[in-house]
């Protein structure tokens, strides 16, 4: 029974509420950190996401400031896209885009996903040929997302005003419906 008993106390001294504190204040503050490193933006419709600047893929910088008083776009897509399949074509079809509306608004890519070779990433995104820049927001073992955009369906077309609010975000491939929102902007001067 002593045994038992002595048994009893160090378990709950090696496993009780202390150690249990300690664990959940360290899981806290790795949780602070990473949220210290990763720019919280907010791209839901209605929303005015906060400024930001991040490394894009080609190594400049992307500065949402700089698009203060305009309207422009933000593409946020999942890796695995940047590999066109037998039914669409997300490279393609950003680049058209933005070869039809890039001088009237500036565009930004977003890469989300998964990648344990963070410098096959860069190589597959700067490979896709995109027209605009991009910014690799992928995560893995050694790489968290530089991001927190708040967005939960690739591929989103995402337009800001020149107010900083967003004013269109759709979800899924193929940018007619995106596109025809863009032409009317053009035609009304309302950039």
């Amino acid at each position: 029974m002593k045994k038992l008993m002595m048994l009893s106390l160090v378990i709950i001294a090696l496993f009780g509420c202390n150690g249990e504190s300690q664990e959940k204040l360290k899981d806290e503050k790795i949780k602070e950190v990473v949220a210290a490193n990763k720019t919280a933006i907010d791209l839901l419709l209605g929303s005015s996401p906060k400024e930001f600047s991040v490394k894009t893929v080609d190594g400049s910088l992307f500065k949402s400031a700089e698009n203060k008083g305009k309207h422009w776009v933000v593409f946020v897509y999942q890796n695995s896209y940047l590999n066109k399949s037998e039914s669409y074509d997300l490279v393609s079809e950003l680049n058209a885009t933005h070869q039809k509306y890039g001088k009237h608004f500036p565009m930004i890519g977003i890469v989300n996903g998964f990648s344990d070779d963070a410098a096959a990433m860069t190589k597959s995104i700067l490979e896709a040929k995109f027209n605009f820049k991009q910014i690799d927001n992928t995560q893995g073992p050694e790489k968290d997302e530089v991001i927190n955009e708040n967005v939960y369906c690739t591929p989103a077309k995402i337009l800001i005003n020149p107010e900083g609010k967003v004013v269109y975000n759709g979800c899924g491939g193929k940018t007619e419906t995106f596109d025809a929102l863009l032409d009317s902007l053009v035609r009304t001067n309302r950039m």
